[in-house]
């Protein structure tokens, strides 16, 4: 498997790395093969969340509008009963 080497880190950056794979219950190494991986495959699914976000919002306006029809049905119905249902 290819190997990475990264020089000339600052002190700062590298706790910064140590702290976040700490919290992570990461080695280092997997943290940042963790991080890279994220970042080098995150594009792939930039098209996938737009879309996402597009059928959502499209959902949402179809729930309101059927919600707004169920209770505009439900109105018609209780306007429809006979004097001696109330």
């Amino acid at each position: 498997m290819p190997e990475l080497k990264v020089r000339d880190l600052s002190e700062q950056d590298l706790a910064g790395i140590e702290s976040a794979a700490k919290r992570a219950h990461l080695s280092r190494e997997a943290y940042l093969r963790e991080l890279i991986h994220h970042d080098a495959t995150g594009h792939l699914l930039s098209g996938d969340v737009s879309d996402l976000r597009e059928l959502t919002r499209q959902m949402a306006v179809i729930i309101e509008q059927n919600t707004k029809a169920y209770l505009d049905f439900i109105d018609a119905v209780r306007r429809l009963r006979l004097p001696n249902e109330d």
